[in-house]
């Protein structure tokens, strides 16, 4: 049987809450020499390393979209493209929209008893896919992962985390934040500049104040701003608006589901751009602040190709 290593997030929501009470349900799956719980990013680190000295071939993770961010970062600062480990991400988290885009949505319970049955077989279900690349202007930095975001998505989600634990209420009152601002007024639409370039020339004419890159169909919350499906293309969507907030206002959902057309919309297919602005970002819905006065200055790039476990 192929070794299968397990990184677990004692922080995650759903882990905290009905994982780490009693006997946790991978004893039954996983040795215990086989398991990490990883509380910072350095015991992230120290993990696949030991993962990848002890010969794993598959490594799941359980915990939220960020978990699954920061476990293909993890791998891929230690391993090739050719040579990565598969990736089997667990809903244990909030939203969980990774796990569900990679077809592993289901409870983790019932995930990982077929992935450990799947691995015994001469050939496993595996999905492959390529992640973003994310690298820093700034400082050369390199964060993969599989959604960006910036500008009002930026904002929307710093609202989601004033709560220390939020929940679907606080995500549902930050996807409105854009209807209930345009309606009532208030700062949230105000001193958002952002620039985007696609082979040197503006992705729109005007300058939007929202960006969103993807290799996933669904990159933030229950949202598919992006139409037609990604499939296996070497590619990531990318959206962006510059529309007023009365124009948002009455085309908020057909935004949200891909289906708004207007001249201050563009969604397309690339493989690479450059955005830059005077906001922060976010990868797979962790906040990253930017440099300086929180500014973002990133380039979007088609990355690594990788295997995700998805057994039937």
């Amino acid at each position: 049987m192929i070794p299968l290593g397990l990184v677990v997030n004692p922080a995650a929501r759903q882990v905290k809450r009905r994982h780490l009470r009693g006997t946790p349900f991978w004893r039954a799956y996983v040795p215990d020499q086989f398991v990490r719980l990883t509380r910072t990013l350095d015991d992230l680190d120290v993990a696949i390393g030991a993962f990848r000295d002890a010969g794993v071939r598959t490594v799941a993770v359980l915990g939220g979209d960020g978990s699954v961010h920061h476990l293909v970062d993890a791998l891929l600062r230690r391993y090739t493209e050719a040579d990565a480990p598969i990736v089997l991400a667990l809903a244990g988290g909030t939203m969980n929209g990774l796990s569900r885009a990679l077809g592993t949505g289901a409870r983790p319970e019932a995930v990982l008893r077929a992935a450990v049955a799947a691995l015994e077989e001469p050939a496993p279900p595996v999905r492959t896919r390529h992640v973003l690349r994310i690298t820093d202007a700034y400082d050369g930095s390199v964060r993969y992962g599989f959604s960006f975001a910036t500008g009002l998505v930026y904002r929307a989600f710093q609202a989601y985390y004033r709560n220390p634990e939020p929940g679907m209420l606080d995500a549902l009152r930050a996807s409105l934040l854009p209807l209930t601002a345009a309606l009532f007024g208030g700062p949230f639409y105000d001193g958002v500049q952002l620039e985007v370039r696609v082979d040197g020339a503006p992705f729109l004419p005007e300058g939007p104040h929202t960006v969103v890159a993807s290799v996933v169909d669904a990159p933030l919350l229950w949202f598919t701003p992006f139409g037609a499906p990604l499939g296996n293309a070497a590619a990531f969507h990318l959206g962006a608006t510059s529309m007023r907030p009365r124009e948002i206002a009455p085309r908020l959902w057909s935004l949200f589901r891909g289906r708004c057309r207007h001249p201050r919309v563009r969604i397309d297919r690339m493989r690479e751009a450059t955005v830059r602005g005077d906001v922060g970002y976010l990868v797979d819905g962790d906040l990253h602040p930017g440099q300086g006065s929180g500014s973002v200055d990133v380039r979007l790039t088609v990355g690594p190709r990788l295997r995700f476990l998805a057994p039937r």
